[in-house]
């Protein structure tokens, strides 16, 4: 009989504890954990260690992702951590998830969600500001997977199993459902609904997959400094490339203005409550490096690259 396989997903060297503590609770019920460190990882001559535990992930059917207090390993290729890469794999590939953070960074990541948009905020806790970066996109984009903090491996253990238990009990009260249809007609109506459950959860998993596709981690400065001098404080969006920068502003009002050639700016205006607003863009805001991939700039750059202007119009009295 084929047991459930478990990947457990975290950095190495600072919760390889936490991983030898959770791989054995995954054996005490009959499970098989699947870690890189232990050799539940095939490897092949053709594909790199990092890719070889992607395509394993996805023979898994639980991936539990441990996030602690270090960035790990950069994955090729990526912004993301081969940790981070790991649990979008998982993603991707509709797995069973279960996300547990470090207490100490999970609280520190509401000090950063308040802070983020004054710049310079420098995590205590986490080592690299890109963990409280990709804990913010999971918190915006994932529904259905909890993510829970954690001080000691028990509190994964403890959470785990009243969720296994809970699945456990989901299934048995399923088949229960199923075997009490008497008629085709219910058999065929409780497969409709499974076929609309799933419909939705695709279209859930596809809507997440197409945020992480993105470049929402390459772009967030940018697109948070244009949030902030727009006055949007809990709406969000995402421009991947210029063009789609200017799609939404033209859906906020902003049409073409003229500006001075000599500037190499693009420059946008509207007209809200007898006052022009006019903002200026520099075309560097979207640059791609030899890669193919958009450059980050800082804080301070965008600053510069990024000017916004309140002008009454003519005819206005100022009280």
């Amino acid at each position: 009989m084929a047991a459930p396989r478990v990947f457990i997903s975290s950095t190495y060297y600072d919760l390889k504890h936490v991983r030898n503590d959770l791989a054995d609770f995954v054996r005490s019920l009959g499970y098989t954990p699947v870690m890189h460190d232990k050799g539940g990882v095939a490897y092949t001559q053709t594909d790199t260690i990092e890719d070889s535990c992607y395509n394993e992930l996805t023979n898994c059917d639980i991936v539990v992702c441990v996030i602690g207090n270090r960035f790990g390993a950069k994955a090729a290729g990526s912004d993301y951590s081969i940790t981070m890469e790991e649990l979008k794999t998982a993603i991707k590939n509709k797995k069973k998830i279960y996300i547990f953070v470090a207490k100490d960074v999970f609280i520190e990541n509401r000090t950063y969600l308040e802070n983020k948009d004054n710049g310079g905020f420098k995590p205590a806790f986490a080592d690299d500001i890109r963990i409280h970066e990709f804990i913010e996109e999971l918190k915006n984009s994932i529904k259905n997977n909890p993510i829970e903090p954690f001080e000691t491996t028990e509190d994964i253990i403890s959470s785990l199993r009243n969720q296994f238990a809970g699945l456990f009990q989901n299934l048995l009260a399923r088949e229960a459902s199923l075997t009490d249809s008497k008629t085709a007609y219910d058999l065929q109506e409780t497969t409709d609904s499974f076929k609309d459950l799933l419909a939705e959860f695709k279209k859930d998993s596809d809507d997440l997959l197409s945020a992480f596709e993105g470049t929402i981690l390459t772009t967030n400065n940018t697109v948070r400094y244009l949030r902030k001098k727009l006055g949007m404080k809990r709406s969000m969006f995402v421009a991947t490339d210029f063009d789609s920068l200017l799609e939404f502003l033209g859906v906020l009002g902003f049409g073409d203005d003229e500006a001075d050639a000599e500037e190499a700016v693009y420059r946008y205006s509207r007209v809200v409550a007898g006052r022009k607003e006019v903002l200026s863009l520099s075309p560097e805001l979207f640059d791609f490096d030899d890669d193919g991939i958009l450059v980050r700039h800082s804080v301070s750059d965008i600053e510069d690259m990024i000017e916004f202007e309140e002008d009454l119009m003519d005819g206005e009295l100022p009280f």
